[in-house]
């Protein structure tokens, strides 16, 4: 009887193990088939989009009621396929039922469970025309290895990468050339009257200094060369320990005296000069030159200096302090030696230098450039429109002047116009050496790590470029939206407007309008039609899609590709007038 209840037991045993696994088995079957209307994944974004580089997956899952069995496990891979394959994403989201004991999400059986996907991944080319998937693998808790793939669930479509479309219209920065076209030249000489006199005297030591003397000379030289004469004036003084009133009356006799003097000089070159007229001469009586005695005083290596000048400054009452300095003098030998040269009548004669017409210089730099000085070669290159001859020009000053690192930033400069990015390069590493702390050179290196797709260099050079006089902050724009951040973007931009870059900065973030309102007042290039017609899809505006996308690839052709499969205009994919445009 014992042996037959055991039996009984065991046939008992058995069956329930039968049961149990065709339950089991028919559960997940069950959630097999009902896949499909089990579980709902909403993306966030579709198509998803690249930011700073970086494109976010954000999904919304939803398990439906009773789908789930309580044993099962989910594990949940979001997978981007592209044409050069499948990129599987570095998230696994695990849903577990009720009795399952793994970590992950608990799933009810009855009633709806919402969940999340979300990662982030490097951006890639080949997500452009992709499609964002989910890999699903399922089994009861502690069967893995017995694990079925559920089938491959559509979610998203591609990647948009408009934020992106940058263009390189960075602000390069251009040496100043330092040519001057007009060019005063200013000359000055001293006669010297003894004390409380305003004849000249030619036997007065100061006068015959020989150091004066030859400064006389030099002075009659440069009124030699004839230079057009831009003003002459006559300025007079008296030291400042007399009486006012008999000052001024004696600074006014030794102007005079200079004038005279002056005149006869210049009447002597008229005469020796063909075509020199003698210019007018303005004469000035300043009186007594207090404010010079004082700076020589202080500059001087009295050891009482200071309490001198005190002394002097003490005094408000003018017959007062001119009679502290008269003092002064009695018990001082240098205060006398500083006032005695103050006792003058000097000419000052500014004259034009000549100058090389526009079209020597022009005609020079490109036949015998090694004829101008550096700063006329460089003016040079400001003459002509042409691209190619200011390289010229500046080669020619890299040769000539090869210590000068202007030649080697501006040669860069329009290199990098024409897209010679090697030579660029190799020029603006020569002008870093010869000026490393130059921000044009900062602010052109930066310009090239940017378009390496370097932006914390190229970040770093522009601040350095900035801190050395450059304004890079339209530059500064440019990267921050490269890098997603398009807030900062407009507000480097606050001083322009109606560029391509400024209109992307605006529609990335959010904001359409003024995007087309810069648009609106660029200058008309492919890309700036090209973001239009973005605009267009966006708006769902198919006639300024098709009228811009058209425009941009008259433009440039290269367009007509990337129309194809830029997913900005997924929703015309199919329309034939696209499909026109595009083929």
């Amino acid at each position: 009887m014992q042996k037959t209840m055991k039996n009984i037991n065991l046939r008992i045993t058995a069956v329930l193990l039968v049961a149990a696994a065709f339950f089991t088995g028919c559960g997940l079957n069950k959630m097999v088939r009902d896949y499909d209307d089990g579980i709902r994944y909403t993306p966030k974004v579709n198509p998803l989009e690249n930011h700073g580089g970086v494109v976010a997956v954000d999904v919304d899952g939803l398990v439906g009621d009773g789908y789930f069995h309580n044993r099962a496990v989910m594990e949940v891979t979001p997978v981007l396929t592209h044409e050069g394959g499948e990129t599987p994403l570095e998230t696994t989201v695990i849903l577990r039922g009720e009795q399952a004991e793994v970590e992950g999400v608990r799933i009810a059986r009855s009633g709806t469970t919402p969940f999340e996907v979300s990662c982030e991944i490097d951006f890639d080319e080949d997500f452009l025309a992709s499609e964002l998937h989910m890999d699903v693998m399922i089994y009861l808790d502690g069967d893995r290895d017995d694990a079925e793939m559920l089938p491959r669930v559509k979610v998203a479509d591609g990647v948009i990468n408009t934020s992106q479309r940058v263009d390189r219209d960075e602000e390069l920065a251009l040496a100043g050339h330092g040519y001057e076209q007009e060019v005063v030249v200013t000359k000055t000489a001293n006669i010297y009257f003894d004390y409380m006199r305003h004849n000249l005297n030619w036997r007065f030591d100061l006068n015959r200094d020989e150091e004066n003397k030859e400064k006389i000379e030099n002075f009659k030289d440069f009124l030699k060369k004839g230079w057009d004469i831009q003003s002459v004036e006559v300025n007079a003084w008296a030291s400042p320990e007399g009486e006012i009133a008999y000052n001024e009356e004696l600074s006014e006799d030794r102007a005079s005296t200079g004038k005279k003097y002056w005149e006869g000089i210049f009447k002597g070159i008229e005469k020796d000069l063909d075509e020199y007229e003698v210019p007018e001469i303005k004469v000035q009586a300043k009186g007594e030159d207090y404010e010079t005695f004082m700076q020589e005083l202080r500059a001087s290596d009295l050891p009482e200096k200071d309490a001198i000048a005190n002394v002097i400054n003490s005094e408000l009452d003018p017959l007062e302090r001119e009679k502290r300095i008269k003092d002064m003098t009695v018990i001082y030998d240098e205060i006398e030696k500083i006032l005695r040269p103050l006792r003058r009548a000097e000419i000052v004669v500014r004259a034009y230098e000549p100058r090389r017409t526009e079209e020597e210089i022009a005609t020079l730099s490109t036949t015998n450039p090694e004829e101008l000085d550096a700063n006329e070669l460089f003016y040079a290159a400001t003459l002509t429109d042409d691209v190619e001859t200011k390289i010229e020009i500046y080669n020619a000053a890299k040769e000539i002047f090869p210590q000068d690192y202007r030649g080697f930033n501006n040669a860069a400069f329009f290199n990098l116009q024409l897209g010679n990015i090697e030579e660029a390069v190799r020029d603006l590493e020569q002008a870093n050496e010869l000026a490393p702390n130059s921000g044009h050179v900062l602010n052109n290196l930066g310009v090239i790590a940017a378009w390496e797709g370097d932006t914390e260099n190229a970040k770093s050079y522009y601040e350095a470029a900035q801190g050395h006089g450059i304004s890079t902050r339209y530059n500064v724009g440019n990267l921050m939206i490269l890098k997603g951040e398009y807030r900062e973007a407009t507000s480097s931009y606050a001083e322009r407007t109606c560029t391509h870059n400024i209109a992307l900065a605006h529609l990335m973030k959010g904001n359409t309008q003024a995007a087309m309102t810069n648009l609106e007042c660029a200058d008309e290039t492919a890309s700036v039609a090209y973001l239009n017609a973005i605009i267009g899809a966006r708006r769902d505006n198919s006639e300024m899609l098709y009228e811009n996308l058209r425009r941009a690839i008259e433009l440039d052709p290269a367009y007509k590709e990337e129309a194809k499969i830029d997913r900005e205009f997924i929703e015309y994919f199919g329309v034939a007038e696209f499909q026109e445009i595009v083929n």
